[in-house]
């Protein structure tokens, strides 16, 4: 019998909301039992190994990212301007709504992960290759005329920022919107 993917999908946004909420660590086949209110066995019915459940997991947080690159190319105003690059950028970062704060906490587990287990190597790549979509879309509504190196370069100082925002108080006076203004200066410099 075929797996049922109504009951796929709530078992890997249960195990995405344990990533979030305990961490790597925390997931377990019976804690996503458990917290989705599905019969003891069910999770290991469909993912077999914890690996197996971290990989569908991964795939499931990259489905997620390439859906909201999807939902951004639709939405974004063009052209727009560089200000309304950098607030977009600014609000991305600093001030996220809940979907996107808890993808992004799930992203960032999944990185650290992925020192410890090469196996999901391939699905960091893909998260990384989705966020430079994601600012390469958002550079070229501005009309910003941008090299894949700087694109690779945006996405890694903005990962570094969205990681700060999301785990650690930020200093009084703290500017996100001038820090990323003064980041796209920093790269787009001449």
């Amino acid at each position: 019998m075929p797996p049922n993917p109504e009951r796929r999908t709530v078992i890997l946004d249960t195990a995405i909301d344990i990533v979030v909420d305990v961490g790597i660590g925390g997931l377990t086949h019976r804690q996503v039992d458990d917290r989705a209110n599905l019969p003891a066995g069910t999770t290991s019915n469909y993912f077999r190994t914890r690996l197996a459940l971290l990989e569908a997991v991964a795939a499931h947080v990259v489905d997620l990212h390439w859906r909201h690159v999807e939902t951004l190319q639709a939405a974004l105003p063009s052209p727009m301007n560089r200000a309304g690059v950098a607030a977009l950028m600014t609000r991305m970062v600093a001030d996220p709504d809940d979907a996107s704060r808890r993808r992004t906490l799930a992203r960032f587990e999944l990185f650290i992960e992925a020192i410890r287990r090469p196996e999901l190597q391939p699905f960091i790549y893909e998260l990384q290759r989705a966020a430079m979509k994601t600012a390469g879309l958002l550079l070229a509504s501005a009309g910003i005329d941008a090299s894949p190196e700087q694109i690779d370069h945006m996405t890694r100082l903005l990962n570094g920022l969205a990681f700060s925002n999301l785990t650690i108080d930020q200093p009084d006076g703290y500017d996100p919107a001038g820090l990323i203004d003064r980041l796209l200066d920093a790269v787009f410099a001449t």
